[in-house]
């Protein structure tokens, strides 16, 4: 217990520093676009991410509608705090207020159609299907990812708009862009089992995503099978049922799925001692984290965060 509560602090001031730092470049990022449809990395390589930027400025509605290109997943992002509704062939957002790095992932092939009641500014990105999969992952669902809202992916479409027109901030703005592809990968690989679940499920897909949201919500803390039975609003045995019926994973087996791919994220993310993963992820101990770890990802976290960096600087 000595150790845990020290640990835990220090991890909150961390996080209020990290919330200070995203603020601070939250400001000095921020830019009044007044282009339209402009292209941001304008790449003729189709292995390259393309983004522009849609600005309505008009107090009118507007619908924008698409369907997302065969080999690419659309991202749309919004840069500001705007009202909108959304329509796509896998969810349905009735008209409300979304916050600025509020965003929708279109797979391959969805139609999409977003209405506006009034003004609006959203960063598009078009990410070929080779970016979002890394190349050895063996089997690639096909699935959206959203509505959700990411404060990370907000920071780096604003830092790519204040590069945009610098000849000189061309190398950067790649690498920016880069950096928010893996983002993305880091978002898509969290949402992944619960879009495995969905695909199989016979349970309603709200009483899925409440406990996918309970589960993200609270995955530092001790989350047991009554917990996520009454997200779900189903007595324990129904839905333990239920959820094994329909998605192949006990519940347990799901919760540990969900609590790697976090470490994984937060090992990838940025310098951290491996007991402070441990424990964010909901281990009392490293060992345990550890050997979970290994026995869920065939490598232990040191392994896979030396093969993750080595990745990175390749």
């Amino acid at each position: 217990m000595s150790t845990v509560a020290p640990t835990r602090s220090l991890n909150k001031a961390l996080a209020a520093k990290a919330h200070s730092a995203t603020r601070a470049l939250l400001d000095r990022c921020a830019s009044n676009a007044s282009w339209k449809q402009t292209s941001l990395l304008a790449d003729p390589s189709t292995m390259q991410a393309r983004a522009s930027v849609s600005t309505h400025e008009e107090p009118t509605p507007i619908t924008w509608e698409a369907t997302t290109p065969q080999n690419s997943y659309a991202v749309l992002l919004l840069l500001d705090d705007a009202r909108l509704s959304l329509r796509s062939d896998a969810h349905a957002l009735q008209e409300r207020a979304c916050d600025a790095g509020s965003y929708y992932v279109s797979r391959p092939g969805e139609s999409v159609s977003v209405h506006c009641p009034g003004t609006c500014r959203a960063l598009y990105v078009a990410v070929p299907v080779q970016l979002f999969w890394s190349a050895d992952e063996a089997s690639r669902a096909c699935f959206s990812i959203g509505p959700a809202c990411d404060v990370l992916l907000l920071q780096l479409a604003r830092t790519l708009l204040e590069m945009h027109g610098e000849s000189r901030e061309q190398a950067s703005a790649a690498q920016v862009m880069e950096l928010f592809v893996d983002r993305l990968r880091h978002l898509r690989a969290a949402a992944a089992p619960l879009a495995c679940a969905v695909k199989k499920t016979v349970l309603p897909h709200w009483r899925l995503q409440r406990v996918d949201a309970y589960v993200k919500a609270h995955l530092s803390e001790h989350i047991t099978l009554n917990d996520m039975a009454a997200a779900a609003g189903l007595s324990p045995m129904h839905f333990a049922a239920q959820f094994r019926a329909a998605t192949g994973f006990r519940p347990h087996h799901y919760l540990l799925l969900c609590r790697m791919e976090h470490a994984k994220q937060l090992m990838a993310d940025m310098p951290r001692s491996m007991l402070d993963v441990a424990l964010e992820v909901g281990f009392h101990t490293q060992a345990h984290f550890t050997t979970v770890f290994k026995r869920l990802t065939g490598k232990t976290p040191s392994q896979w965060r030396c093969d993750a960096l080595r990745s990175q600087h390749v």
